[in-house]
């Protein structure tokens, strides 16, 4: 089971709990609240993205540039991006 864009894009930094019973909270569809646990790797990669020093002074766990809640827009637009730069990592690779 997974979060919904919007479940994502509305996680604060409390909502992650990376020591024991590793897992997300959040409020989801019909205010219902779900707690959705992370594989092994989430966690390590969560855990140093907590560690990360913050741009902003946000309670965001993935905060848009000026520290706000992030935008569907936002997360497509950071996605497209990084689309780019690994479909030309993989179509570097197949030429080796």
């Amino acid at each position: 089971m997974g979060l919904r864009l919007s479940e994502l894009t509305g996680l604060k930094r409390q909502d992650v709990m990376v020591d024991t019973g590793v897992h997300v909270r959040c409020t989801g569809k019909g205010r219902k609240e779900r707690c959705t646990p992370l594989t092994k790797q989430t966690r390590a990669i969560l855990k140093n993205w907590l560690n990360e020093p913050q741009k902003a002074h946000t309670e965001m766990l993935f905060p848009n540039a000026r520290g706000g809640r992030l935008s569907g827009d936002g997360v497509r637009y950071i996605l497209a991006k990084h689309i780019v730069t690994a479909a030309a990592e993989c179509a570097a690779q197949t030429r080796k």
